[in-house]
């Protein structure tokens, strides 16, 4: 397998694309529509799993879980807050360190492991309160929320699934283009298909989510609904980890967001330096720049 850390050589090999053995990646044996194929199902998984999830929570929160109305969108809009953020982390740890593919496997597997999770909360009894009192006995409509335990779990579940979703929001997009060579015309126009079949895998999951995973969930049982987003995810992770050999890969050129956090840490430091009489000295060598004045026009 390519090495997660490694570099590139001199000039552009570094933006080269190799196989998983890290050797010069052979066109007609790595990436094309094959590789992308398998990389368009990771992303149908994740989005048949999220919004499977995320897209009925609130009636399970407070039909079964007995949260008031605004905490239980408290949860939800938490919930996929986190899961953005969370992006950030993954697209930082892809470029940085473990590359794209390692980086979605790695998701993939986190995010399936989160849904199991929350296919076993609900259907565990004792991981929900006894329903609500009978409107027509002493206690009347008396409703004991959710606690403790009980929440634990859910949200350790729904957090797996947001650690899970984020990194793959990051780089499924971007491991599907390395399949093809922009400086190939043929491949180049094979890409531009590609983001648009992305883009019908994103609106076909979140459409089956949202019609059949919330009628499964709400006439079956929450449990058999996020078992599916579970099962949607362990497939996907069998499917991407079934076409290693086949994927073409770019290894780690480092992160934006380091080489911006070095800039900031080095501003910082020399904030007060003092400026050198020549102004031309503030330029790099051999380089024409824009000149500087104490004006921003």
């Amino acid at each position: 397998m390519v090495s997660a850390g490694g570099h590139g050589g001199d000039g552009d090999d570094g933006q080269a694309a190799v196989d998983f053995r890290g050797n010069p990646a052979d066109k007609s044996r790595t990436g094309g529509w094959l590789g992308a194929g398998l990389i368009l199902g990771t992303e149908l998984a994740e989005r048949v799993c999220v919004m499977g999830i995320s897209m009925n929570l609130v009636t399970y929160l407070v039909g079964e879980l007995h949260l008031s109305n605004s905490r239980s969108a408290n949860v939800v809009t938490n919930f996929m807050g986190t899961l953005n953020l969370l992006a950030l982390v993954g697209g930082f740890l892809a470029d940085a360190k473990l590359g794209r593919y390692l980086t979605i496997a790695i998701s993939a597997t986190i995010a399936a492991t989160g849904a199991s999770l929350l296919t076993v909360d609900t259907t565990v009894p004792s991981m929900r309160p006894p329903p609500c009192a009978d409107a027509r006995g002493p206690r009347g409509h008396e409703c004991v929320p959710a606690r403790g335990g009980q929440l634990a779990l859910l949200y350790a579940a729904l957090y797996t699934v947001a650690a899970g979703a984020g990194g793959l929001k990051a780089n499924v997009s971007g491991f599907g283009s390395d399949q093809f060579d922009g400086r190939d015309p043929r491949e180049e126009r094979a890409m531009v298909f590609f983001f648009n079949r992305f883009y019908l895998c994103i609106s076909l999951g979140s459409l089956f989510a949202v019609t059949v995973l919330v009628y499964v969930q709400d006439n079956v049982g929450r449990a058999w609904g996020y078992g599916v987003s579970a099962a949607a995810m362990l497939l996907a992770v069998a499917v991407l980890v079934a076409g290693t050999a086949r994927y073409r890969y770019r290894r780690p050129q480092g992160s934006p967001l380091a080489v911006i956090g070095r800039v900031l840490a080095a501003a910082w430091r020399k904030r007060r330096l003092p400026l050198p009489a020549d102004a031309a000295e503030l330029h790099g060598f051999h380089a024409a720049k824009v000149a500087h004045t104490d004006r921003l026009g």
